[in-house]
């Protein structure tokens, strides 16, 4: 896949690059032709292309390419006359990117170092006249980063927030459904027992019966406890009880374990297995472990498929059963508490009958790419 070999970041950092030098290489060829030495413009645009292409590392290196963008604006003050009077676009970037990748306190130093520099071959050109406009237009440029990443942080919060949210939402849910699943089946056993005490003596193949039916009953009670608690346990980051990590490399366990109870389950992979975030991760399993739940409850013995897919920009996770299609009533709450946790992952679910019989449930969550990645460890304790 081309997404494989340039991700979205390097993508957008390309674009970026490309514009800047675009723009900066017109500006020269429209300004200097005619009015400097061929000499001159070619080095100028030689040196044009050694910052546009610094650009590319932006997100990953911010100082390093804010010092070779400005290098390269200095050399092109230098060398220029009075047809080059303001500082170059790729400029422009690299003090936005350093207001936009770097801690508050770097960011304020390093922009306003460079914002500094970047005036002295303006200032002599043009004199100080304009020195204080020239200073605060550049240094806004630099705020306009911070902000813009200030922004994002926020954002990132409140996502956090909301997922919090709703894992509290989902316990008090299962809290309730634990509530009545202890309450009805406990209620069951006591009718089916008392049966059987007063036909024990003139009818002992009805209390038998009475007896079995009961016991199915506290097997039944056992398994939906179980599989609650399960969920519960794996929202605190621990094994399910079943051994397998609430993660999405605790699938094919999950897998295993449903073949165990009734379930003919197969997994299938897609595409190489990455680290996910944790709320992700967790999204994944959960999306897996409710189908099979209602797989279990609402199709009987269908066969069932789980199948992960990885993608270098996303995730998914489809499970389907060739069942009766009814699927659980009304989706389920579990299905609708699965698709609000994927979306505040930034994903979609769908669940639905199938056209040729059986239920699907299908959840894709995209994922940062692997230049986000690089930029998260660049610049720890900042937004990307």
């Amino acid at each position: 896949m081309g997404e494989s070999r340039f991700p979205r970041g390097r993508r957008a950092d390309a674009i970026v690059a490309a514009a800047a030098f675009a723009l900066d290489l017109a500006e020269l060829l429209i300004r200097a032709i005619g009015h400097a030495p061929a000499g001159r413009i070619l080095l100028v645009a030689a040196g044009l292309t050694v910052a546009a292409a610094a650009l590319m590392a932006r997100r990953r290196h911010p100082v390093a390419t804010l010092v070779i963008v400005v290098a390269f604006d200095l050399l092109r003050g230098a060398l220029a006359g009075s047809w080059s009077d303001s500082i170059s676009t790729v400029s422009l970037v690299a003090l936005y990117n350093a207001g936009r990748y770097l801690p508050v306190a770097r960011g304020w130093a390093a922009g306003g170092g460079a914002v500094a520099l970047l005036a002295v071959p303006v200032t002599v050109r043009t004199g100080a006249g304009g020195l204080a406009d020239e200073l605060l237009t550049n240094f806004l440029v630099v705020v306009v980063g911070q902000l813009m990443a200030g922004r994002e942080e926020l954002t990132r919060r409140h996502r956090a927030q909301a997922v919090e949210a709703a894992v509290h939402d989902e316990r008090r849910r299962i809290a309730r459904e634990l509530h009545d699943v202890v309450a009805h089946h406990i209620g069951v056993m006591n009718a089916l027992v008392g049966a059987a005490r007063t036909t024990m003596t003139r009818a002992p193949e009805e209390s038998r019966e009475a007896l079995e039916a009961a016991e199915r009953t506290a097997r039944e009670a056992m398994v939906e406890m179980r599989e609650m608690l399960a969920v519960l346990r794996a929202e605190d980051g621990t094994d399910t009880g079943g051994g397998e990590p609430a993660t999405a490399g605790g699938v094919a366990a999950l897998v295993r374990r449903a073949g165990e109870t009734g379930v003919p389950a197969a997994l299938k992979v897609s595409g190489a297995p990455r680290p996910l975030p944790p709320s992700v991760d967790r999204a994944v399993y959960r999306v897996a472990q409710e189908a099979l739940t209602n797989v279990r409850k609402h199709a009987g013995g269908a066969r069932t498929t789980v199948h992960l897919r990885y993608a270098p920009d996303a995730v998914g996770v489809e499970i389907t059963d060739d069942g009766p299609g009814s699927g659980p009533p009304e989706e389920g709450h579990g299905l609708r508490g699965m698709a609000e946790r994927v979306a505040l992952c930034g994903g979609t679910m769908r669940a639905a009958p199938r056209p040729e019989g059986g239920f699907r449930v299908a959840a894709h969550i995209p994922l940062p790419s692997p230049a986000d990645h690089d930029a998260g460890a660049a610049a720890p304790g900042r937004p990307r």
